[in-house]
């Protein structure tokens, strides 16, 4: 495989966490590929990345519509996503690793409320922990330095984020807004890279899915799944030019605190961004996440971009 400052993210980023109308959400975008170059490395990782998705947009089906053309007598107005995300990965050996994330989420929400003939608007706004997650990942030792590379990954979403955040009026946000959903998801994933000698750089695919074994208080997020293709350019011998493109589907809510009926959705992004080894052990990294196709089910909050940046830090 052709050399590349690739991050350490390990398939650990959290990918498409977008929940029903109310659009709290993690950018959809994910670095699991990034690891398939470089291969699993003993020792420990420690990464960071910041996030910010501002859901604005009110949309139905594929469609933008304004507030005025809802009927309905419930109005999402904006969530807007500051997220942190903290990741540790320590390496067995060339073959295997182990990971943690743990997300903290900066959100502010708002909406029409108006079931009694007066339109009020409520909001929320908090700091608080998300769901944590971790994962075991296994990528044959032999395949370092191969033009074809491949990854496996398996691990679980953990309910520690809190679902019973209330604003200053006592109001509970609804269980889409709040940090952790309450269940614990199944988390798979898999990928392939490829490093053709006539081709600089390296191309890539990766897949995963999310599927909740559970509900909480009457309350089951839908599954999700993610495809990640695209090619990773040497600019110099520092650094990489990204161009990536993503397929994220997510399954309706279910439970009878869910709203299925407006929840789900289908989205298509280009996602391009750099990353710069600053040294051997430390690289930096930028992207920015551009929807081209968005469809929803009924009427929810979409976004026109999302940006992220981070850095990695390996302790070998």
């Amino acid at each position: 495989m052709k050399k590349i400052y690739a991050l350490a993210f390990s398939g650990l980023i959290l990918v498409g966490e977008a929940q029903a109308s109310c659009g709290a959400a993690f950018c959809s975008s994910s670095n699991d590929w990034l690891s398939l170059t470089q291969g699993v490395i003993p020792g420990w990782r420690i990464w960071g990345q910041m996030e910010y998705l501002n859901l604005n947009q009110i949309r139905q089906g594929t469609k933008k519509i304004s507030a005025s053309e809802i009927s309905s007598d419930h109005v999402e107005i904006k969530t807007i996503n500051r997220n942190f995300l903290l990741g540790l990965e320590y390496g067995f050996d060339q073959g295997w690793s182990v990971g943690l994330v743990l997300p903290y989420s900066n959100r502010e929400h708002s909406h029409i409320h108006d079931d009694l003939g007066a339109p009020t608007l409520e909001g929320w706004q908090f700091d608080d922990v998300g769901d944590a997650r971790i994962k075991l990942r296994y990528q044959p030792a032999q395949q370092h330095g191969s033009v074809v590379s491949w990854s496996v990954n398996g691990g679980l979403k953990l309910p520690t984020g809190k679902t019973n955040i209330r604003n200053a009026d006592g109001e509970e946000a609804e269980r889409s807004v709040q940090p952790g959903s309450g269940t614990t998801d199944l988390l798979l994933g898999g990928g392939i890279a490829y490093a053709p000698l006539e081709l600089p750089g390296n191309l890539f695919a990766n897949l995963t899915a999310q599927l909740p074994l559970n509900e909480k208080d009457g309350f089951q997020p839908g599954w999700r799944s993610s495809l990640q293709a695209g090619w990773l350019y040497p600019v110099s011998g520092q650094l990489d030019f990204l161009l990536q493109a993503n397929l994220l589907h997510v399954g309706r809510d279910r439970g009878v605190n869910a709203e299925p009926d407006e929840s789900g959705r289908t989205e298509v992004a280009v996602v391009p961004g750099l990353a710069y080894a600053w040294s051997r052990n430390m690289t930096l990294h930028a992207q920015i996440e551009l929807p081209v196709y968005q469809k929803v089910n009924g009427i929810q909050l979409t976004h026109d971009y999302a940006v992220l940046a981070g850095l990695s830090l390996a302790f070998n």
